[in-house]
């Protein structure tokens, strides 16, 4: 799995408490928060239910390149129908 780094770019005051306790689980205490995890599925499915909440940077050759959460989860999907 790569590295992503997932950085928290708007408040998790009023939404609903699925979405802030996702936030709390992926380690985002606070705005402009970044956390570096893999890029697991279950990881992947956390970022895709907050994507409106968090931007999502994937590791390629040692620089991070911003991308899509939905594009991460589509690739995911991808590499497991083998």
């Amino acid at each position: 799995m790569s590295k992503i780094k997932i950085t928290q770019v708007k408040s998790g005051i009023d939404r609903m408490e699925r979405q802030k306790r996702t936030l709390k689980a992926l380690g985002l205490r606070r705005l402009h928060a970044t956390v570096e995890v893999e890029g697991t599925p279950q990881i992947l499915g956390m970022v895709k239910a907050v994507h409106h909440l968090v931007t999502v940077e994937e590791e390629v050759g040692g620089v991070y390149k911003t991308i899509s959460p939905i594009s991460l989860q589509e690739g995911i999907n991808k590499g497991s129908a083998k």
